[in-house]
This record gives structure tokens, C-alpha cells and sequence, in this order.
């Protein structure tokens, strides 16, 4: 007998199979939930239905990309989960931007963009949704230049968990889900980068790195700076130095080549592989003020906690070998007003790390947006 979800969207698009359920209990994180059901739908009104069938029922549902979350921003707790992933229409393309359903993929996105790309650019691009960063606030290598993924929203369209469907401006970029469904999103594009070129610099203290990040921070054809350490660089074989790689728009830079700079890149972007493969498996986004950031590499260095990342937005990717380790860093980041989940949000494990005033902020927006509390339960608070 068909199931009233499998009428409202095709008996193709639901699963309470075992193996489906077992797969979309855990993302990114390896954190265990229990999917009760999946639903992969293709339009808004299927999302309303599911959304007024929850509230009658009182039924938690969880909002879902590529799965990619490292902190379990879409783990279940007997909830219906909703993947977006068929709804990956891009809906318009106009001279300096575009309007896409939640599921498309960065990376098709950007092929599909040609005069112009989209300019957040993280390292998951080939599997991450424009969807999923918008909840969680992505942001990327060229971060310095173009700002974060709600720098870049001017619309989005959200099914909120009274089962209304509002437009909003750029507000509730980075709430993870927690208040409705996004639907549609329209966004900034900016002109491809045609003329690009790198340095490479190498440093023996972490004061001489500081003091070069220092001076580029001005200098506006530099639009990325990436940070390996020492460690995190005899990881990836090479000389154990403090290294910068840093990509200017224009030929300001050493390597002109576009070979030798994708080469570099490359080495750069299979970071966390090779730090994963002896061990450091977690990995955290902390973001700290530029004046504490030498102190935070300093504490990272006394652990022999492997670390690289875009230093030149304040964000650095420490690799730990268990969680535990990386709990302690959070305190460490809080007292140097930093703070943690720059790129990958707050989820379930950075729950305990939210301060009091964007809770009761939050609190308050759930009372209006999802009084239920049906929108993906037990994150951020």
C-alpha cells in the first residue's frame, strides 16, 4: 500500500530501508544519530507538506546536503531527514548574479558561471551545496577579498517550521538549519580571476610569519594567504619551515605559471589526506583577532598539533588526534576572544561554546520561526 509520503513525492524518493537509514544517521562527523525516515524531495510544496506533517505529528526534521558537516549539523535523533540534493536547479543567471535551488554543488555551479564564478570557495567544493553553506556561513581561500558566504546572499526564500514560506535578505545565514528549509537563494557573483600568480615564503619563527601575514593584509592584489607549519609540513614532505602561500590577482608574485601554481595548490588542498593519514583525523576552524594569533600557534606548536589554513582571514585548521584534545583547545581560543566553528558551524559539538547573548537571540527567533522545535533539534542550542 502506498504511504501518504510516498503519494506526495514518488515511492522512488522515500526510504525506511536499513542500510538508507544507517547511511543518513551520521555525516562529516562520525557522531551516530537515527534517521527514522529519508526524503528526497524536488519542490517547495512537497517541503511545506512534510513541514505541517511534523508539527501535527511533532516530529523532528533535518534539513540535508552532501552530508558533509563536521561538528553533526545533520545528525538525526529519530527525525525525518530531507535531502536537497535533487533540487539543484539553477534558476537564473543574471550579469552579477544568480538564483539557485538548495542542492546545487559549488562546483557545478562555477561551470555553469561563465564570465563571473562564485568566489566562497571551500575545500569541499566538489561535493558542497550552496544550501549547506549558506547555513553554516561558509567561507574559503579568498576570504580577504570577497568576505563570507552572507556577505554574498541578497535573497534567500526559507519554509520555516510553521510551515511558512518567507523571503529574507542575508539574516539567517549561519542558522544551521534550526528555523526552516531553504529554498531558493540568490547570490553575488564577481568576475573570474584571469590573471593570477604566487610566493611562496618561508620563515623559521613564527614572529617572522606573523610580521610578513602583517604587512600583506595591506596590499590589495593579495587576495589569499595560506599557512602551513612545521609540522603539518614534514606531514606533507616537505622542509619543516613555517610556510606561506600567498595568490595575488596581477603578476605581483613569484610563479607566474599556471602549472607550477596549481602544483603548489594542490599540495595545499591535500593537507588534512596527509595529516589524516598519520592520525590527526578531527579538525577545527577557530578564528582568532590577528593581535592573539601568534600566541594561538604558539600553544598549537608547545602540542605538536599540526595546523595550516587561510591565516590571512584569521582562520586556522588545527588536526587533532582525538576530540578530547581539540575541547581543550576551545577554552584556550575563548580567552584570546576568539572564537570556534568559523567555517563549519556550531552543530552538536560546539553547543557548549555559544555565548549567552546569540542563545537567547536564537531562543527567541525559534519561538517565532519554529515554536515546535521541529527544525533540526539539538544544534547550536
Amino acid at each position: 500500500m502506498t504511504s501518504w509520503f510516498e503519494q506526495l513525492v514518488g515511492e522512488e524518493n522515500v526510504s525506511d530501508e536499513i542500510i538508507d537509514r544507517e547511511v543518513y544517521s551520521t555525516d562529516g562527523s562520525q557522531i551516530a544519530g537515527k534517521a527514522s525516515k529519508i526524503i528526497w524531495v524536488t519542490e517547495p510544496k512537497q517541503i511545506h507538506q512534510i513541514i505541517l506533517y511534523a508539527k501535527r505529528n511533532k516530529i523532528g526534521i533535518v534539513p540535508r546536503g552532501s552530508g558533509t558537516s563536521l561538528v553533526g549539523g545533520t545528525i538525526p535523533n529519530n527525525s525525518i531527514v530531507i535531502d536537497l540534493t535533487k533540487m539543484n536547479k539553477i534558476i537564473s543567471i543574471e550579469k552579477d548574479s544568480v538564483t539557485v535551488e538548495p542542492g546545487v554543488i559549488l562546483d557545478d555551479l562555477n561551470v555553469s558561471l561563465k564570465d563571473n564564478f562564485f568566489p566562497i570557495l571551500p575545500d569541499d567544493s566538489a561535493v558542497c551545496t550552496m544550501g549547506g553553506m549558506c547555513a553554516i556561513n561558509s567561507s574559503g581561500k579568498y576570504e580577504k577579498r570577497f568576505g563570507r558566504m552572507k556577505d554574498l546572499v541578497l535573497e534567500i526564500e526559507m519554509i520555516d517550521g510553521n510551515g511558512k514560506l518567507r523571503t529574507y535578505g542575508n539574516e539567517l545565514v549561519g542558522t544551521e538549519g534550526i528555523f526552516g528549509v531553504f529554498t531558493k537563494i540568490k547570490l553575488k557573483t564577481a568576475k573570474k580571476i584571469t590573471e593570477r600568480s604566487l610566493s611562496v615564503f618561508k620563515f623559521n619563527t613564527i614572529e617572522e610569519t606573523m610580521t610578513k601575514v602583517s604587512s600583506l593584509s595591506y596590499n590589495r592584489e593579495c587576495i589569499s594567504i595560506e599557512f602551513i607549519d612545521p609540522l603539518a609540513a614534514i606531514l606533507s614532505s616537505l622542509e619543516k619551515k613555517y610556510y606561506l602561500i600567498v595568490e595575488y590577482e596581477g603578476f605581483e608574485g613569484d610563479i607566474k605559471n599556471e602549472n607550477e601554481i596549481k602544483r603548489i595548490l594542490n599540495i595545499r588542498e591535500n593537507m588534512f589526506k596527509n595529516l589524516a593519514s598519520n592520525d590527526f583525523i578531527f579538525i577545527e576552524d577557530p578564528h582568532l583577532p590577528s593581535e592573539n594569533m601568534a600566541e594561538f600557534l604558539y600553544w598549537l606548536n608547545k602540542r605538536n598539533i599540526p595546523c595550516y589554513g587561510p591565516i590571512g582571514s584569521g582562520t586556522i585548521f588545527p588536526c587533532f588526534k582525538t576530540r578530547e584534545e581539540a575541547h581543550e583547545m576551545y577554552n584556550f581560543i575563548l580567552s584570546l576572544r576568539g572564537s570556534a566553528g568559523r567555517l563549519s558551524g556550531v552543530g552538536i559539538l560546539r553547543k557548549n561554546f555559544v555565548n549567552e547573548t546569540l542563545k537567547e537571540e536564537v531562543k527567541r527567533l525559534k519561538e517565532k520561526l519554529d515554536p515546535n522545535y521541529i527544525m533540526n533539534p539539538g544544534k547550536v542550542i
